[in-house]
């Protein structure tokens, strides 16, 4: 053969292997592009194919459009005048960060002068038929615990019932809905509205009840023309009521959830949707288990018992690790009871004082069980805070036995201050001021100090500092500046001073060690707080004192007799609003032995009234 004849041959050929490349590596690129309606097939046309391609990947990834995230182009095989085999490897990432590889195959073919891709299922998958599918789904992890103090496991799977509605069951959807609503205290017109959305068979869920809540309503719910009903184990707390705006909950995830997840969580997964179950989600949900599965082509007579899908990749779940926090059960237990008598939304913070570990976190009262008052409230702190002004007092010299005036009435700059049911002690020691809450002996103090005096005071109580809790927590705020006017009613716990309950339990919790810790709460994953800060010498005594006598002669006597060890304390009264009068909320902070706690009581009126016998209810159940 002349050699001219075979170089033109060899040319020709390196030709047609250039035209088979560049078809084959257009497809991979326009694939992984989602563009292959632009690209010309052989045996479809391009819309056709992509359509056929996102059909059989919809459900596949978590994007919003589904295509591999690599594609490695090979060989070219075969001997075919117009036709050639390119093997290739397509990767996907598919939930959970996992990466899917296989080997495929694309045909591509010659029509006219054109090397053309071919569309096939099988360039998809090697597998893949006609109208099937390619689907990946996520097997949950089992839940990590949460554990308190003394490694009490508190939050764990328990068993739980879903009450749900089967539409196709149901004579008539809407008296099933508001029936199986008045039992277990859902809206009915809604549930029936979400029933007659679904299919006939679907499972449109009503309420999830504990297992023992369940069993009490069982035979009322079970009659009910299409009342339907899942087990399922759910992580909870010991009860329903148990640090429950603390904890948190867990469900099916919303779709802001699913959207700030970045991919991590999908539609339908049961994720932490407050308080530590939330922030916390990560670490307590561990990593989902998935699969990809191929689903062979179903048509309208398919009985889905008969489709059988073949499983294609796996990857198993991994178990979520447990969050560590100092919750107490047996002192959570008591204030979460304690709390059910509050008229009003109330809070209750207890602190192991010589640690700063938060032992009870409660918050209760009408429909207030959902709000985490106890860290993210931010009151005035009322007489509350007459801790702290007297802190900064006895560093100015003020001595328990100081002689203070406590007229009734006070004007300072034009604003006339006044104490509570018009009392009036007149010309009295300190401490008596202090028992009795006498707010103009503390306004016309506020002339000894300055506004940062009192500030640097309040923050070596824990006022202002960093919040260590491991969840958002308010931690308080005082001015350091400021006019005669909002000087002397931040004396008194009033102006722009601010504070949660947590951080009146910190301070008094300061004044019980002598040293203000950082109230903590989660342990693990998060660092221990660390080393605490010594109040000035003498002053923790001295306070210790002050508070003391409100419990044996001052406005807290109500707790005097409260068995146990001594308690120390100090009431709270604290005006808001603009109406005249203002409403009030009432608050209690004090400590009994190691323990030191905060109670505030939305718009309760007098601290004495209606804090101290929700704190005097909580120690009496811790003394049983």
């Amino acid at each position: 053969m002349p050699t001219g004849f075979i170089v033109l041959k060899q040319r020709r050929e390196s030709a047609e292997r250039a035209a088979q490349q560049a078809a084959a590596d257009s497809f991979a690129q326009a694939w992984k592009a989602n563009t292959l309606a632009s690209v010309s097939f052989a045996g479809a046309s391009g819309p056709e194919a992509a359509k056929a391609v996102a059909a059989a990947t919809a459900r596949l990834t978590t994007a919003a459009k589904d295509a591999p995230s690599a594609i490695t182009v090979g060989k070219i095989t075969g001997k075919g005048a117009n036709s050639r085999t390119v093997s290739l490897e397509i990767s996907w990432k598919v939930p959970g960060d996992r990466v899917w590889k296989y080997p495929s195959t694309l045909t591509v073919v010659k029509q006219g002068d054109q090397w053309l891709p071919k569309y096939e299922p099988t360039m998809i998958h090697p597998k893949l038929m006609d109208k099937g599918l390619l689907v990946a789904r996520t097997q949950v992890a089992k839940r990590g615990e949460i554990i308190g103090a003394k490694d009490d496991v508190l939050v764990t799977e328990r068993p739980v019932v879903l009450v749900g509605l089967e539409p196709g069951r149901a004579d008539d959807i809407d008296a099933s809905a508001q029936q199986i609503a008045s039992i277990v205290g859902v809206d009915g017109a809604a549930l029936a509205k979400r029933a007659k959305a679904a299919s006939a068979t679907a499972f449109v869920e009503a309420i999830s009840l504990r297992k023992a809540a369940y069993q009490e309503v069982r035979d009322e719910l079970r009659p009910i023309p299409g009342a339907v009903f899942q087990d399922r184990e759910v992580s909870l707390a010991p009860t329903a009521e148990f640090s429950r705006a603390l904890i948190g909950t867990v469900g099916q995830a919303t779709k802001e959830i699913v959207d700030k997840s970045k991919g991590r969580v999908q539609a339908g997964d049961l994720t932490g949707l407050s308080g530590l179950q939330q922030a916390y989600d990560e670490q307590l949900s561990g990593q989902p288990g998935l699969t990809v599965s191929l689903v062979p082509p179903t048509t309208k007579s398919t009985v889905a018992t008969d489709v059988t899908e073949e499983t294609l990749f796996t990857d198993a779940a991994v178990a979520g690790k447990p969050v560590h926090i100092t919750l107490d059960r047996s002192i959570q237990t008591a204030a979460d009871a304690a709390l059910r008598s509050a008229k009003k939304p109330a809070a209750l913070v207890a602190i192991r004082a010589s640690t700063g570990e938060v032992l009870a976190v409660a918050n209760g009262g009408p429909n207030a069980a959902g709000y985490n008052r106890a860290f993210l409230g931010q009151y005035p702190p009322g007489s509350t805070f007459k801790v702290a002004s007297s802190l900064a007092l006895l560093g100015a010299g003020v001595t328990r036995q100081t002689t203070v005036k406590c007229p009734a009435t006070l004007n300072v700059g034009g604003k006339v201050f006044s104490n509570a049911e018009d009392e009036v002690l007149g010309a009295v020691p300190f401490h008596t001021d202090f028992a009795d809450s006498c707010n103009t002996a503390f306004v016309g103090s506020s002339t000894k100090i300055s506004a940062a005096d009192l500030a640097k005071a309040a923050k070596s109580l824990g006022y202002g500092q960093p919040n260590k809790l491991g969840v958002n927590a308010f931690t308080g705020k005082v001015p350091t500046t400021g006019d005669a006017v909002s000087h002397a009613a931040a004396m008194i716990g009033q102006d722009k001073v601010l504070a949660s309950p947590v951080t009146v339990a910190g301070a008094s919790a300061a004044v019980a060690s002598g040293t203000w810790h950082a109230p903590q709460l989660v342990v693990e994953p998060d660092q221990p707080a660390g080393k605490g800060t010594a109040l000035p010498a003498g002053s923790d005594r001295e306070l210790q004192k002050l508070m003391r006598e409100v419990v044996t002669s001052g406005t807290g006597v109500g707790l005097r007799s409260v068995p146990g060890k001594p308690v120390a304390g100090k009431t709270g009264t604290a005006e808001y609003g603009s109406e005249n009068p203002p409403r009030t909320h009432a608050w209690f902070t004090g400590f009994q032995g190691d323990l030191a706690f905060a109670v505030v009581v939305e718009d309760g009126g007098f601290g004495a009234e209606s804090a101290v016998p929700l704190v005097k209810n909580f120690l009496n159940r811790l003394a049983r």
